[in-house]
């Protein structure tokens, strides 16, 4: 039986930015160095844009616990079966392994979907769609900072490059002047 997905603004965001150059790699980075959930910033990332306020303390505690049960749990246990089938699993053959890993991919695909409409229901803030794009972007950066002060996650220089390339991927006809104001600001959190 088909999984059946309701529409979701948030997922929609979510594959549009995730898909624009240097996001993924910048995103499974910033996952790998700190565990985090890449979900969670995309989440961060589609609240500032779309103009909701920042997120407040019990609203970012529910999508912290949707991560911790269903990413943790779900998502990443597929995953590492993903990664697993890289192996070398002789004698099963390494085209039966691809084929098996590719069936793995569209399960961790659809766990992160239904993440995803998970996450986008814990939020209860309004959009203001006529919000300034330097307001936006100044909201995601404190949705980013709240995040990481969360995981108590201490921010290297790499990491600044890889928030870099998402804010821009998220805002890309924004002008230089403000993402170098929205970095120097981040960098204060």
């Amino acid at each position: 039986m088909p999984l059946v997905f309701e529409e979701c603004p948030f997922w929609d965001f979510a594959l549009q930015v995730y898909g624009r150059e240097g996001v993924s790699t910048a995103c499974i980075s910033l996952q790998d160095r700190h565990i985090l959930d890449v979900n969670i910033i995309l989440l961060s990332l589609w609240l500032g844009h779309n103009g909701h306020p920042v997120i407040d303390h019990d609203a970012l505690t529910r999508a912290l616990d949707v991560s911790r049960r269903w990413n943790k749990d779900i998502v990443c246990g597929i995953r590492a079966v993903r990664l697993a089938l890289k192996d070398d699993f002789t004698p099963i053959s390494a085209e039966n392994c691809e084929a098996l890993r590719k069936s793995i991919l569209s399960l961790e695909i659809e766990g992160e979907h239904l993440e995803h409409l998970a996450l986008s229901s814990t939020v209860t803030s309004a959009p203001n769609p006529e919000l300034d794009p330097s307001l936006r972007m100044a909201i995601c950066t404190a949705n980013l900072g709240l995040y990481l002060t969360c995981l108590e996650a201490k921010l290297g220089e790499e990491d600044y490059a890889d928030v870099r390339v998402v804010l821009s991927a998220t805002f890309p006809d924004l002008e230089e002047e403000i993402l170098e104001s929205a970095m120097l600001s981040f960098a204060a959190i």
